[in-house]
């Protein structure tokens, strides 16, 4: 506003001097002095109007300034960023904005290029004209997709495979499109198709493996007992160590077996209700078995509940009791078993009167392939036992025994436990 578009500023004054004038008409003073007031106070209404005015406009500019600022970096963060970023039409058959990560992913030269190029993303783009019709499908019903894998043909003929966080978007009109990004994970899928392979790989491998020193174990069983008849107390000790070296050679191969099972198993097992009672039981009667020398004690009676694990909770109990003895420095080893029957699980403890577990192992000692000096173990049977007891749902930790030893103990969940939820 300029000065010509103001009220006269000296206006009020010479009202005022007129009705000090105007002796005769005291009624035309009064008007004459109130008129003046009045256009005094509408001077400094505009006073104040005049500073609003500049306040705004010096808001607004402030405001584009930011707005445009903040376009220039979403732009950038757009045009830069690693991902693969795209917006499409309705019918999701063409892109309407790429960024230069999604046309480098797609082999184009640069994102005009490929909005030109690309008439069809479902046939010029997706190898699976199935799999286009799922990404579509999937986004319209949920409203976004995660991590959907697909494979794209890029311009040159080559094929990748591309992961997609998609979601479904509207315009001002209310056409709805599909924005998403994406990244390239195909130096992945080979992994895992490597992996794969070399785990089946490993499976027969270990099948024919186990199926021969099986076999050959067999023999040399059978002749063992079959000289037994025949050799005389200077070589029975002889004798007794090819047996037990025998049924050495025989467990290995059942670990073997469970440790191959538990590397290439495809997430984790199912479980089941399994009776804790029958499984330790046949444990406990195969180790008596097994290992002669040693003594095992059973708190009576074993807790007769069912427990969530599988066909592999043998294992578990198996290679306890195996650890127990073997890395035991006695000539008897003394296994005591015992149990803790609590409200959601059944702790069974497995303690054995050895040199006992330092301190800095008993976390370690778990680990794949973890195994003391001059052990005759693998090193695999305590992993194992963590791995399936961690896919129960259980617990297994190592606490000293009094006087000397260690205690193994293996919390497992009850399969009859009410829910927690």
């Amino acid at each position: 506003m300029t000065a010509d578009d103001r009220i006269d500023a000296d206006l009020p004054r010479r009202l005022e001097a007129a009705a000090d004038a105007t002796d005769a008409d005291d009624a035309l003073a009064d008007l004459l002095s109130e008129a003046a007031g009045t256009v005094r106070d509408q001077d400094l209404q505009l006073d104040e109007l005049q500073s609003e005015l500049e306040e705004t406009n010096e808001g607004m500019v402030a405001l584009t300034l930011e707005l445009q600022e903040a376009e220039e970096r979403y732009r950038r963060l757009f045009e830069d960023a690693v991902e693969g970023i795209y917006k499409t039409t309705p019918d999701g058959s063409r892109y309407v904005m790429v960024n230069g990560s999604m046309a480098d992913a797609l082999g184009y030269d640069s994102p005009d290029a490929l909005k030109r190029q690309v008439t069809d993303v479902g046939e010029d783009v997706f190898v699976d004209a199935d799999r286009f019709e799922e990404y579509k499908s999937a986004v319209r019903e949920a409203g976004a997709v995660e991590n959907f894998e697909y494979r794209v043909r890029r311009e040159d003929g080559e094929v990748r495979w591309l992961s997609d966080n998609a979601r479904l978007t509207y315009d001002d009109d209310g056409a709805a499109g599909f924005r998403g990004g994406v990244i390239d994970i195909t130096e992945r899928k080979q992994y895992e198709a490597e992996l794969e392979h070399r785990n089946e790989e490993l499976e027969a491998l270990n099948r024919v493996v186990r199926h021969d020193i099986s076999n050959d174990m067999q023999v040399i069983m059978g002749w063992t007992e079959a000289l037994d008849r025949h050799v005389d107390e200077g070589g029975r000790p002889a004798l007794d160590k090819i047996a037990t070296a025998t049924e050495h050679v025989l467990e290995i191969t059942d670990v073997a077996r469970e440790y191959v099972e538990t590397l290439t198993g495809e997430g984790a097992p199912e479980c089941k209700p399994v009776a804790l009672d029958e499984s330790l039981s046949y444990e406990l009667d195969r180790q008596r078995d097994v290992h002669d020398a040693a003594t095992f004690t059973v708190e009576s009676p074993i807790p007769s509940v069912r427990v969530t694990a599988n066909e592999m909770l043998n294992s578990v109990f198996r290679n306890l009791f195996n650890n127990a003895v073997v890395h035991n420095d006695s000539d008897h080893p003394h296994v005591d078993v015992t149990f803790d029957v609590r409200a959601d699980d059944v702790v069974v403890h497995v303690a054995d009167d050895g040199p006992g577990v330092p301190d800095e192992q008993k976390e370690s000692i778990f680990g794949k392939g973890e195994q003391s000096i001059d052990s005759e173990g693998t090193g695999i049977g305590l992993y194992l036992v963590a791995e399936h007891v961690d896919n129960y749902g259980g617990d297994v930790w190592i606490e000293d025994n009094d006087p000397c030893g260690a205690i193994f103990s293996v919390a497992l969940p009850k399969a009859d436990a009410p829910s927690s939820a």
